[in-house]
């Protein structure tokens, strides 16, 4: 069994299924029951690995995503904690829908904050765009029909997504249903008419006038959704 290390500072694969890393002697399960397996992505707020969770007789895959901020000054970090906090909450809230991914955990360890989360077995949108190419108006069409549905409830919920584009929509395996994924953005508003600023946050290519001036609104979210075909 494979074990990744998730000291930063060391990141060893570890061979055996042993409890601390043979390189830097850190402990190697989560909360005695997530191992990380593999590296699976790094951004800005931290790095993303698939995992399993050994306390369940099927072992189930995961994701650890580990709270591990690139910026230094105390106001950004604050920042980045509070997002990353929001989107455990938000997971939290929302994971009860079937196509956004469950929160299994949320916890510190070793001085650092990780979250849990249901692992989704597909490919995004734009890897899927890669391998297969454009996407024609009836993939559209049903791409829309899938995920009108899963914002409605994400927007009955009193919350804007804020960063939807292919790489956050990732299509299921088994049913070939469309998760929305990463909420780490996201944002809960007291109305539509809020009329707060607030942090200008999103991707550039998808991201709605309003919001671009930190005014972002449910109408934002499907703004982003109309770039996101129109991208595809």
């Amino acid at each position: 069994m494979i074990t990744q290390c998730l000291n930063p500072n060391c990141l060893h694969i570890n061979l055996t299924d042993i409890k601390l890393c043979e390189k830097c002697g850190s402990t190697l399960l989560l909360m005695d029951r997530y191992r990380a397996v593999s590296l699976l992505g790094q951004g800005g707020f931290g790095r993303t690995f698939l995992a399993i969770d050994e306390l369940k007789p099927s072992k189930p895959r995961c994701v650890i995503k580990q709270f591990l901020p690139e910026v230094k000054s105390k106001k950004a970090i604050k920042k980045a904690t509070e997002l990353f906090e929001r989107e455990a909450s938000r997971l939290d809230e929302l994971g009860r829908h079937q196509q956004i991914p469950e929160l299994l955990a949320f916890f510190n360890q070793e001085e650092r904050k990780y979250l849990i989360q249901e692992f989704i077995d597909g490919e995004d949108l734009s890897k899927e765009l890669e391998i297969k190419g454009v996407f024609n108006q009836q993939k559209i069409e049903e791409l829309l029909n899938d995920l009108l549905s899963v914002l409605e409830f994400v927007h009955s919920n009193n919350v804007i997504h804020r960063d939807i584009k292919p790489e956050n929509i990732i299509r299921r395996k088994k049913d070939n249903k469309l998760v929305l994924v990463d909420f780490g953005a996201a944002k809960e508003t007291i109305g539509e008419n809020d009329s707060a600023i607030g942090t200008i946050i999103g991707s550039a290519a998808y991201i709605a006038p309003e919001q671009a001036v930190g005014k972002a609104k449910f109408a934002s979210d499907l703004y982003s959704l109309g770039a996101t075909c129109l991208h595809l």
